[in-house]
């Protein structure tokens, strides 16, 4: 089973405070991750919750998960949409998230997929003009600007994390989580980490695509 995978890493877009995450699956430990991945779309597209495969080799998937409303609201905000189009995005969703998985199979990963993930455009644009070098403080992104901001963000990402996986180790689905119409205000009140992230105002980083 994938689920406490996505569950941890990609959380914070389950739960809808962040446009997307990514992970990497291992498909010899999941060899059917393509069917569950296939099962949680079924399960989860109603919620607007999907789930894409962005880059395949022979020993790993690259999954995206993205939340299809708050995505397309991201990508087309001013300075997000003038970032994406220096790199020959267009405004429309299904074209970019096209375009995004064309440019990791010719680029391994592009500097513009931080938009999609909803990072802040300075720290994007400082990335790629210190190419990766000087930044103020490295977690969930490398930040250039505003480190007060990130690190809140970071905080309120791995508690979010840490209450979904719980809740798996529990014995719940994800299905049974995000699919229900849950009053995440009660969900909070009942839920120490929940309410911790309520009151505070994976990405994975550095992964590495394998060789075909």
């Amino acid at each position: 089973m994938i689920e406490k995978n996505i569950a941890y890493h990609c959380g914070p877009a389950l739960a809808g405070i962040k446009p997307s995450n990514l992970t990497v699956v291992q498909k010899t430990k999941h060899p059917d991750a393509k069917d569950e991945i296939n099962k949680l779309n079924e399960q989860l597209n109603s919620k607007d919750i999907y789930i894409e495969v962005l880059y395949e080799c022979n020993t790993r998937l690259l999954i995206f998960l993205y939340r299809r409303k708050l995505l397309n609201e991201t990508i087309n905000k001013e300075d997000t949409k003038a970032l994406l189009y220096s790199f020959g995005y267009t405004q429309n969703l299904d074209d970019s998230v096209k375009k995004l998985k064309t440019r990791i199979q010719d680029n391994a990963f592009p500097h513009e997929i931080g938009a999609f993930l909803g990072y802040p455009t300075k720290d994007i644009y400082g990335f790629i003009y210190n190419k990766g070098e000087k930044s103020l403080l490295t977690g969930e992104w490398k930040v250039y600007d505003n480190v007060e901001y990130a690190k809140k963000q970071f905080k309120r990402y791995e508690t979010c994390r840490k209450a979904i996986v719980r809740r798996i180790e529990n014995g719940d689905t994800l299905a049974k989580i995000f699919r229900a119409a849950y009053n995440w205000d009660h969900y909070y009140q009942q839920d120490d980490l929940f309410n911790k992230l309520k009151n505070m105002s994976s990405d994975i980083s550095n992964i590495r695509l394998c060789s075909l």
